[in-house]
């Protein structure tokens, strides 16, 4: 999975599910203090939509659909436990671990997260304080991978 794509999971995810181009564009620029074109975005949900986790009305909405709430889900919960290994072994920063954490994310297998998850007894919260989603299975990207 690429990077933009990941994020606008994110961001979907994170506006109940249903979100604009616009209000994408505008979320990463205030994020990443970088402006994507929206034809960058278009292909990005054009891929997404591929892998049927977002439905895409052009002109309209963006939603995840069940398989892109779960990787969304999945995702997140990478980032969050990534934090927690850096915060607590590293001693970084919650702030450092959270900026790390986004860019590292994607380099990780589920079964090294799910190590970190048992070294830290399945944790319910990062050290932002934000809960830490549940997985009863791994949504990281095999199908992802196999749709792409």
């Amino acid at each position: 999975m690429l990077d933009i794509d990941y994020q606008i999971l994110k961001i979907i995810f994170r506006n109940d599910e249903k979100v604009r181009l616009k209000k994408i564009q505008s979320e990463i620029k205030s994020t990443r203090a970088i402006k994507i074109a929206l034809s960058t975005i278009n292909s990005c949900l054009e891929r997404l939509e591929k892998a049927e986790l977002i439905k895409w009305i052009r002109y309209s909405h963006v939603e995840l659909t069940q398989k892109g709430v779960n990787l969304a889900k999945e995702l997140l919960r990478h980032a969050q436990l990534l934090e927690l290994l850096l915060y607590n072994e590293l001693e970084l920063t919650i702030d450092q671990a959270h900026e790390e954490s986004e860019k590292l994310n994607l380099m990780f297998s589920c079964e090294t997260i799910n190590r970190i998850c048992e070294k830290y007894n399945h944790p319910n919260f990062c050290p932002c304080g934000n809960e830490i989603p549940n997985s009863e299975t791994c949504y990281c990207g095999e199908d992802y991978k196999n749709s792409s």
